[in-house]
């Protein structure tokens, strides 16, 4: 018999699993949705992850979360987004939230949300992920445009500074986003916003000898 979460148990989960899963929602109105994991019915989690995008409005902000085996948005709206202050692309954050899906788009609705300063939390955060479900290889997700998202929103942008804030900003996120087994360059490059920039930097940084790479298109900072 499936075990029924119970609503103050944030599960820790592979993003992956969230992605790949069917939403089923609450039988009853104060019923929440769920995901069906393990044997477990899990409508709330607890994620670790670096932030890759940021969307903010007067009413509407969303983050963008990356554990490396996939992507998924924290969403929330009005009086709530103030919890999302402070947080910046390239953080790395804990976040606690509830299992949400619209047009077809599994999202998070964060209670919680934690920058966490040292990145080797994300390398304890797999471990235990490992031990509990496995390795899990990378999902990719396809962006559904949800009408929430309203048009006359304003999206930030990051302002980069000078030469070094920007090479400053790529070896962040290398560091932020690799799990173990180094981050994807086209990753970096896009989470970055520097565009073809990004790339001429990383690539100066194999040469330097700041990173290396250890499979075809995947970097890692050295130790």
């Amino acid at each position: 018999m499936i075990e029924q979460q119970q609503r103050q148990t944030a599960y820790k989960i592979w993003i992956a699993s969230l992605i790949n899963t069917k939403y089923m929602k609450g039988h009853g109105e104060f019923d929440p949705g769920y995901i069906e994991v393990e044997n477990k019915l899990i409508s709330r989690v607890n994620l670790i992850g670096g932030v890759i995008d940021k969307f903010s409005g007067n009413e509407y902000s969303s983050l963008t979360l990356d554990d490396g085996s996939g992507i998924i948005k924290l969403k929330l709206w009005k009086e709530d987004v103030k919890i999302m202050e402070g947080i910046e692309i390239g953080d790395l954050i804990n976040s606690i939230g509830k299992v949400r899906s619209y047009n077809n788009e599994i999202f998070i609705f964060p209670e919680i949300i934690r920058k966490v300063d040292n990145p080797l939390w994300i390398k304890v955060r797999k471990l235990e992920l490992i031990k509990l479900y496995g390795e899990q290889k990378r999902v990719e997700k396809i962006e559904i445009k949800n009408i929430e998202e309203k048009p006359n929103t304003e999206i930030i942008t990051e302002t980069v500074g000078d030469e070094n804030d920007k090479i400053g900003k790529v070896i962040s996120l290398i560091t932020t986003l690799d799990l173990g087994h180094g981050v994807d360059i086209e990753t970096v490059i896009k989470s970055s916003g520097l565009g073809e920039e990004a790339q001429k930097i990383i690539k100066n940084l194999i040469k330097d000898g700041e990173i290396f790479e250890v499979s075809s298109g995947k970097v890692r900072l050295i130790d």
